[in-house]
């Protein structure tokens, strides 16, 4: 099992406020791998089996020492004492690096002043963190904890999602991507300005008392979009009625596939309405 997460060792008469602040400082940088337990625990839970469990799980365990860390030891007695229950397992553990942490101008005690099960502790390499240079040196101790824990800076869960997207990205990408220009498709234009034109009817409603057929003229240039769109007729029975401008106007949105072997396309249609006023397009060609 890999262990990416860390376990804050500290003594509460000795160094809770910064053992705290430093458990904060760590979680916003390394993520919701840090355990410490004042804040971890949940109200009811066996104390010793929870400690137990999470440093089976941890890979760095940080044993925060104050001035009065060592006489912790000397305190207990033959009592139960939680700080060296939870280093001596550390230590025993080989996918475990424990890391001694000074604070409040601490310095690592001799191993003699130590218990024989956890002088192991000032073996290790130790981290300074300093009042006057808190933010400095959290950042250094975090990118060591990073490097041993094989950390990544994005959290877990957001690789499939970030591959996800990309993959989406890509999809709706080529989907949105225009087509590149070609010959002018006469029959392809035709067949899109007929849907168009009847989808403008549709939305312009009913056209009572203008029966009859009027050609209308649609111009476009290359790129596929619409240039000029007219009636050319001088006598179109609905030519400057309401729904004859309705028509244009949505007409003026419509596109074809873009071309590059003509300055400019035109396509001539016709839009027939009959005596009930409902009217369709056609190509009379």
């Amino acid at each position: 099992m890999k262990r990416h997460r860390v376990f804050v060792s500290y003594r509460r008469a000795d160094t809770a406020g910064h053992a705290g602040r430093l458990a904060a400082d760590l979680a916003r940088r390394l993520g919701p791998r840090v355990f410490m337990d004042v804040s971890s625990i949940a109200p009811g839970d066996e104390f010793e089996r929870v400690i137990d469990e999470q440093l089976g799980s941890c890979g760095a365990v940080l044993a925060v020492i104050g001035p009065e860390w060592r006489a912790g030891f000397a305190a207990h007695g033959d009592g139960k004492d939680y700080v060296r229950l939870e280093l001596r397992q550390a230590l025993q553990h080989d996918g475990v690096v424990v890391i001694p942490v000074l604070v409040r101008g601490a310095s690592l005690p001799a191993e003699a002043d130590l218990p024989p099960d956890v002088q192991g502790v000032v073996r290790r390499q130790a981290v300074a963190i300093r009042d006057d240079r808190w933010d400095d040196d959290v950042a250094h101790l975090a990118r060591l904890l990073r490097a041993q824990l094989q950390l990544s800076r994005v959290p877990r869960w957001l690789v499939p999602a970030a591959i996800a997207l990309v993959a989406i990205g890509a999809v709706v990408a080529v989907k949105l991507r225009p087509p590149a220009p070609a010959p002018f498709d006469r029959g392809k234009a035709y067949e899109l300005t007929i849907a168009a034109a009847r989808k403008a009817m549709s939305s312009c409603g009913v056209a009572a008392g203008v029966e009859g057929e009027c050609p209308v003229l649609l111009e476009f240039v290359p790129s596929g979009r619409m240039r000029k769109v007219y009636f050319d007729t001088g006598s179109c029975p609905y030519k400057g009625s309401p729904f004859g401008d309705c028509v244009l106007g949505r007409l003026e949105r419509a596109t074809i596939p873009p071309f590059d072997d003509v300055e400019s396309a035109q396509l001539e249609i016709g839009i027939r309405i009959d005596a009930s006023g409902v009217a369709d397009a056609f190509v009379d060609e």
